[in-house]
């Protein structure tokens, strides 16, 4: 018995084929940039989430501390106004200090996907080579 050669396809044949399966890849592509944007969002919706509470709580805490620091400051001889000044200078600035810190946490969270492009690289890579072998 001989052996048979496989059909051979159209020219057309295997440039549709070829398109198809690059629009199959592109389309998994886009899939998976779509989770991972999701993702990257949502744990930036948790880290926000966890801002906007601390930041209700410190306001109230610190309404009272700070009321509380301004009359000890004025039994220990300062004026209103001036224990007033030293108190709300000082929240001022450790408010500047949690708010840098919350935006560099946001920061951390990537928002950009990442695994996404490092596989369009890696199809691009492999596509270079079929082309480079098939020459």
């Amino acid at each position: 018995m001989s052996e048979q050669e496989p059909p051979r396809r159209s020219a057309a044949a295997l440039l549709v084929q070829a398109f198809d399966q690059a629009r199959g890849l592109l389309r998994r592509e886009l899939d998976l940039a779509r989770a991972e944007a999701d993702r990257s969002l949502r744990s930036a919706g948790a880290a926000l989430g966890l801002l906007a509470v601390a930041l209700l709580l410190a306001i109230t805490a610190l309404d009272v501390l700070a009321e509380a620091a301004v009359l000890a400051l004025e039994r220990s001889g300062l004026t209103p106004g001036w224990a007033a000044v030293l108190v709300g200078g000082a929240l001022a600035l450790v408010a500047l200090v949690v708010a840098w810190r919350g935006l560099r946490d946001l920061d951390r969270a990537r928002l950009a996907p990442e695994r996404v492009g490092e596989s369009l690289r890696e199809d691009a890579r492999r596509v270079k080579e079929a082309a480079d072998a098939g020459h």
